[in-house]
């Protein structure tokens, strides 16, 4: 009868310290997180998938990417910087991927391919949104049909290839995109969107087109910022946590 009772007293003072323990738990402090896990794998032994303490107390999670929501509306992230000139700017998608168009007397001088400063908020806010995930990025210069020569290039190919660099160099640089990620192209005017036959429709040609490889399968609901670093312990070995 004793023994009964003893064992009884001892189930219900280690319920009493997992509930105990599972509370501490709920703190949103991660580094209490990490500590408190640790007390409980010290008191029963292990961790679910076998992940052993080295020490009480310890962290015992295995360092992992941080980890956002990434079912992010492009049109909506880019609208703060984009609704006073919304004419001049156009978002699509294209099978899968998401196209942001701007003009080229929108974007550059005239005269000149020096960016206006007036694009700098929204080219920064494109920064913002190619940093919430992986995909990589191509740039796509275009002009008009119109000869080169009147413009002070020698051909449509290297004026359209220069303005698709402009924009690659300013990501790169300003907006600290890695260079891995990004190209940069020209079409020259052999991709236009509308006929070359009047002022305004040439205009409309003329454009640098940011193409955002944003392909990802739809069940995917998140992305990572950063690459994972360290190591964790597993049955007595040490594993790297890989990219």
């Amino acid at each position: 009868m004793n023994v009964r009772l003893v064992l009884t007293v001892s189930l219900f003072l280690i319920l009493l310290t997992f509930f105990i323990l599972l509370n501490s738990i709920a703190v949103r402090d991660e580094r209490k997180t990490r500590a408190a896990l640790g007390s409980l794998a010290g008191a029963f032994g292990n961790l679910p998938g076998g992940l052993s303490p080295l020490k009480t107390g310890e962290s015992v999670l295995p360092p992992s990417s941080t980890m956002i929501n990434a079912e992010l509306d492009l049109t909506q992230f880019l609208l703060p910087v984009a609704r006073g000139i919304p004419a001049e700017i156009k978002i699509e998608k294209r099978k899968g991927k998401e196209v942001i168009t701007i003009k080229q007397e929108t974007l550059f001088y005239a005269g000149n391919l020096k960016i206006r400063p007036s694009v700098y908020p929204l080219l920064n806010k494109v920064c913002e949104f190619i940093k919430t995930g992986r995909f990589s990025v191509e740039i796509a210069g275009h002009t008009d049909n119109r000869p080169a020569q009147e413009k002070g290039y020698s051909s449509n190919w290297e004026l359209s290839a220069l303005m698709a660099i402009q924009v690659l160099r300013y990501f790169t640089e300003k907006g600290k995109i890695p260079l891995r990620r990004i190209c940069a192209y020209g079409c020259g005017g052999y991709e236009p969107v509308t006929s070359n036959d009047t002022r305004l429709s040439r205009a409309e040609n003329r454009r640098v087109e940011i193409i955002l490889n944003t392909d990802a399968p739809p069940y995917i609901k998140r992305t990572y910022r950063k690459k994972p670093a360290g190591l964790f312990t597993y049955k007595n070995f040490d594993f790297k946590v890989l990219d």
